[in-house]
């Protein structure tokens, strides 16, 4: 329902909706953020979500306007698992200038201590295996929080040889504390950052006594190794429920635990609304060296898997054979399918020269 008001307001009204305990009960473990917008403006201005800063690509959906009232109402969803929520991630709905958060740490009361007070604080963010394994370049990301203003704040990142890379500098983002939190990113090649190349984040703010600079660079892995992959179909007693039905990736024993899993049916990508993967952990924690597994779970109705349709897998890791692996199951048979997956890839037009 809309807030109550006797006048349409100039500008937005905007509430966050954390998710409930029960909310989390379910078998995937996930739960939704609800952001809903009243106003006059129709569609209002552009809705962004982020988590820690980080604008989400995935997991948003956002429903039309409706009226109500003489103004209008538009209600955006953004999904969260248990783990991140658990993990005391900062989830904001951002709509035009307006900013709402939450977290579990601001809706119990708490949050974790900071060690630097308010102190600005600048940190170097690696690339994410996905953007590398589908742009085929590495976004460089220094994160500036506990600023008290922008007003004077500079962010550029360096090559070894100190030449700038163009930094694109994100919109402010409301701490919990009160502070503001801005970004600078900068795009590189996938090549030069796998090569190892050292890329020096420099920040200069009038609260800084001296500026600020912070490094990053690929750490290769210990004990890299290449995912194994199963793909496993429904379980005979959820198929006789004639209801939905839940198809498993699994991967397992692979090291650095950045991996990418996507979903086909028929060889068309699905909505990754349709499932959930859940973050990579250690096989085992006691044993030496580093494995690390994970799975996907789909959701497909009984009609779906009944069809015939063949669903794929799609695994990307740095160790594999192009990046890439792919198992296939359908209703009949569990053998590999041929899969047309450059339809999962980006435009390779924006590789870097």
């Amino acid at each position: 329902p809309a807030p109550p008001s006797p006048t349409t307001p100039s500008v937005p009204i905007v509430t966050l909706y954390p998710p409930s305990r029960e909310d989390f009960q379910g078998p995937f473990r996930n739960a939704t953020l609800l952001c809903q917008i009243w106003g006059h403006r129709v569609p209002p201005a552009t809705i962004r979500w982020l988590r820690d800063g980080t604008t989400l690509v995935t997991g948003v959906t956002t429903d039309p306007p409706v009226a109500s009232g003489g103004a209008y109402v538009t209600t955006s969803r953004a999904g969260v698992t248990e783990a991140e929520w658990d993990a005391g991630s900062v989830y904001t709905c951002q709509v035009g200038d307006e900013l709402r958060n939450t977290s579990k740490g601001i809706e119990c009361g708490y949050e974790p201590p900071n060690p630097a007070g308010d102190d600005i604080i600048v940190r170097a963010i690696p690339p994410r295996f996905t953007d590398i394994f589908t742009d085929q370049s590495a976004k460089l990301t220094c994160r500036v929080l506990n600023l008290p203003s922008v007003q004077g704040l500079s962010i550029s990142w360096l090559k070894e040889t100190g030449d700038q890379l163009e930094t694109k500098v994100s919109n402010q983002v409301l701490q919990p504390n009160g502070l503001l939190t801005v970004e600078g990113v900068a795009t590189v090649c996938a090549d030069e950052w796998d090569a190892g190349n050292v890329y020096t984040c420099n920040v200069t703010h009038p609260e800084l006594v001296f500026p600020t600079q912070v490094t990053l660079q690929k750490t290769p892995a210990h004990d890299a190794r290449a995912p194994s992959l199963y793909v496993l179909p429904p379980a005979p007693e959820q198929v006789s429920l004639r209801e939905s039905v839940t198809v498993t990736c699994l991967v397992t024993d692979f090291n650095p635990p950045d991996v990418l899993v996507r979903w086909l049916r028929n060889g068309e990508p699905m909505d990754p609304a349709h499932y959930v993967t859940f973050p990579p952990v250690l096989a085992n924690r006691g044993a030496p060296g580093g494995a690390y597994v994970t799975y996907s779970a789909l959701r497909v109705t009984s009609e779906e898997w009944g069809a015939g349709n063949v669903f794929t897998c799609l695994v990307g890791h740095e160790r594999l054979p192009l990046r890439l692996a792919q198992k296939s199951v359908d209703r009949n048979s569990g053998k590999a399918a041929a899969v047309n997956v450059s339809l999962v890839l980006a435009d390779s037009a924006a590789a870097c020269y």
